[in-house]
C-alpha cells in the first residue's frame, strides 16, 4: 500500500513527456469531495468501534458484552441498549429528529453487534447497521471487526452510504487501525461505487483527532473512474483541514470547512 503510494508520487514527478493527460481540477476536487463523503461514513464507522469494540479481547463474551453495555450506559445515556442474547447487543439511537450525540456525532438508527470466536480463540465482532444514521451519513450494511496481537484492530466493512449530498455509494473497505497519542491511525484500503464509476483508494499512516471527520495528516493514493491515480496529502494548519491533491502535473490545494464544503484554493 505505501509503495504504492510511493510509485504514484513518483510518477506525478516524471517528466510531462513520459505521463499521460493529467487529471483536470474538476476531477481533482471531485475526489476530494468523494473522500469527504467517505470520510464523514469512516468517522460513523470509526465511532461505533470506540463504542462496541474498546474491550479485552481476551475476557469471555458475556463479560465483553456486560462491559459494553455498562460503558454504553455511560458514554450513550440517550441509546436504548437491549440484550436479545447473551453475547448480542441492539442499540436503538432514536429518531433522526432527536439524534443521540456520540463522538461529536449526532446518532439515530439501530445497529446490532454479535460477538463470537470463529477459530475457538481470536474474538469476531460483527456489527450490522439496521439502518444507522450520522447527522446526515446514513449506513446500511455490517462490519467486522477484529484484534491483533499488538492491540490494533482490523476492520472490514460492506455497506451502502447515502451520502449529505443525497448520493448512494456502495463501499467495501478494509483498515487496520490503531492508536498514536490521542489520534486514530488508519491504513489499508476503500472502494466504493457511485454512478461516475468506480473509485478506489489505499489510505497511508492517515491521522485523524476525536470527532474529526478529516485525517490531518497522512496520503491517499485515489483511482478515479477516469483513469487517473490522484494523490492527496492531507494538512491542517492554522485551524484548518487541506487537501494538496496531485493529478500528474502539479499541486493543487483544497480547503475543507467544518461543514465539508470543498473550496478550490488554487496551485498548492
Amino acid at each position: 500500500m505505501r509503495l504504492r503510494v510511493a510509485l504514484a508520487l513518483s510518477a506525478s514527478a516524471a517528466p510531462l513527456a513520459c505521463t499521460p493527460e493529467p487529471a483536470s481540477t474538476v476531477e481533482m476536487r471531485q475526489t476530494v469531495v468523494e473522500v469527504v463523503d467517505q470520510g464523514r461514513a469512516m468517522a460513523i464507522e470509526d465511532a461505533i468501534v470506540a463504542l462496541v469494540g474498546t474491550v479485552d479481547p481476551d475476557e469471555s463474551l458475556t463479560a465483553i458484552a456486560d462491559a459494553v453495555v455498562a460503558g454504553a450506559a455511560t458514554s450513550v445515556p440517550c441509546a436504548v441498549v437491549e440484550r436479545p442474547g447473551a453475547v448480542a447487543l441492539r442499540i436503538w439511537f432514536g429518531n433522526k429528529d432527536t439524534p443521540c450525540p456520540f463522538a461529536g456525532i449526532g446518532f439515530s438508527g439501530t445497529m446490532r453487534v454479535v460477538y463470537t470466536r470463529p477459530d475457538g480463540e481470536g474474538l469476531l465482532a460483527s456489527v450490522y447497521y439496521e439502518p444507522l444514521r450520522g447527522d446526515s451519513t446514513l449506513l446500511d450494511g455490517f462490519s467486522q471487526l477484529t484484534w491483533a496481537a499488538d492491540g490494533s484492530q482490523r476492520m472490514v466493512t460492506e455497506i451502502r452510504v447515502d451520502t449529505v449530498t443525497e448520493r448512494q455509494v456502495e463501499v467495501q473497505s478494509d483498515r487496520l487501525l490503531s492508536h498514536v497519542d490521542d489520534a486514530l491511525k488508519v491504513e489499508g484500503w476503500r472502494r466504493w461505487q457511485t454512478l461516475m464509476g468506480s473509485w478506489e483508494a489505499d489510505l497511508a499512516a492517515l491521522l485523524l483527532a476525536p470527532a474529526e471527520f478529516m485525517p490531518h495528516s497522512g496520503l491517499a493514493a485515489v483511482d478515479t473512474p477516469f483513469n487517473h491515480t490522484i494523490v492527496l496529502d492531507f494538512i491542517h494548519e492554522a485551524g484548518a483541514a487541506r487537501v494538496r491533491a496531485n493529478g500528474g502535473r502539479r499541486d493543487r490545494l483544497f480547503e475543507i470547512s467544518a461543514e465539508g464544503e470543498v473550496i478550490d484554493a488554487g496551485d498548492g
